[in-house]
């Protein structure tokens, strides 16, 4: 192959690599459990409940000390935790379903 050619190959290899990158947007498979507390955080959310918030954080730290759920998926879940502690209940909301969303058909 002559360089020209190499030149072609790399580019359309990397064009392909970014396509392929741009179109796994989303989350990827989870454990039932980050699910299950998922569909936990989704409610708690929706219903602007504080109190709850406390208790779901407890769930995602024993679950990921018990190895039901991978560090990655705590730090999913703690990020939407995070954002409605912050008052922003409809993007933890939001956030929270579309983790579930992300889930169907897998």
């Amino acid at each position: 192959m002559n360089q020209r050619s190499l030149q072609k190959c790399f580019d359309i290899t990397l064009l392909t690599a970014v396509v392929l990158q741009l179109n796994a947007c989303g989350y990827p498979e989870v454990s039932p459990k980050t699910y299950e507390i998922s569909k936990a955080l989704y409610s708690i959310c929706n219903q602007k409940s504080k109190e709850r918030l406390e208790t779901v954080t407890k769930l995602i730290q024993s679950s990921l000390e018990s190895q039901e759920i991978t560090e990655s998926e705590a730090n999913w879940l703690n990020e939407i935790v995070a954002q409605a502690h912050e008052g922003e209940w409809e993007s933890a909301t939001l956030e929270a379903r579309q983790l579930m969303e992300d889930q169907v058909g897998r």
